[in-house]
């Protein structure tokens, strides 16, 4: 409430402000949507059709602006949704390169066996995007973890800490569960400092990775197509780039205290 927003789908008018905010359940929105009112020019949007100062949407609803990788498929479900398909790929944006940065995206599972993953700091594809390219991206880069049984593979276990929703996968456990049941919407929101990746989901601090080791500075966003058969849909993905000098954010110290 107060926020400053621009409307993504009347880009030539002047920004807003919130004024009001249903949730999806009691505006029994049809595509499980929150809705606001926002001021000046128009009265109730969709959750998706807003972007807040400073923060740079990446829509979904234009694939072309993206490259798949690997055996990966995305298909279009709804506006500005797409659910992903083939696999084992990805999905990557090769338009924007960013170092410090938050990343916000919604999204859901269709079958508890589902596997996904949000990828960020991964390095650029060459455009045929061989197997090895994409394996490559994942081991340079960190993947923020999709999977609510946390399958450790190599070890043949479920419930891993380090496997399960909310992992930097491999790197650094997710505290706690904040997942919501399949079918129902979840939001990441993934903050990069320097070193310093944490992990919210939902609204809970659930993974911090301090990485001395630093393996990538910057790189680009991307989502992950796991195995044939997994449908994880994802939409509202939205960046905001740190400004030089930024002081650190509540969300640091709150995945310090956590860990």
């Amino acid at each position: 409430m107060g926020d400053h927003v621009r409307v993504l789908t009347h880009p030539s008018q002047p920004w807003g402000v919130v004024t009001g905010r249903w949730s999806a359940e009691i505006a029994l929105d049809t595509y499980g949507e929150h809705l606001y009112a926002v001021s000046a020019f128009v009265t109730l949007q969709r959750e998706s059709s807003l972007a807040g100062e400073g923060w740079v949407p990446l829509s979904l609803d234009a694939l072309d602006a993206w490259r798949p990788a690997g055996a990966a498929t995305f298909r279009g479900v709804g506006p500005g949704s797409v659910e992903t398909g083939g696999g084992p790929g990805m999905l990557w944006y090769p338009r924007m390169e960013l170092a410090d940065f938050t990343l916000v995206v919604d999204w859901r599972l269709t079958a508890i066996e589902d596997n996904s993953g949000v990828l960020v700091r991964i390095p650029p594809l060459s455009p045929d995007a061989r197997e090895a390219d994409w394996r490559a991206a994942i081991a340079d880069g960190y993947e923020v973890q999709i999977d609510d049984r946390g399958v450790d593979h190599e070890r043949g276990v479920l419930d891993s800490d380090r496997h399960r929703t909310g992992a930097i996968y491999g790197r650094a456990p997710a505290l706690r569960r904040a997942s919501r049941p399949v079918g129902a919407w979840n939001t990441f929101e993934i903050e990069l400092r320097g070193v310093l990746i944490g992990v919210r989901l939902n609204g809970e601090a659930v993974c911090m990775l301090e990485d001395g080791t630093a393996r990538r500075q910057r790189g680009h966003v991307g989502l992950q197509a796991h195995h044939p058969g997994s449908r994880v849909h994802f939409r509202n993905l939205q960046v905001r780039p740190h400004l030089a000098g930024e002081l650190p954010s509540a969300v640091d110290e709150h995945h310090r205290r956590a860990a």
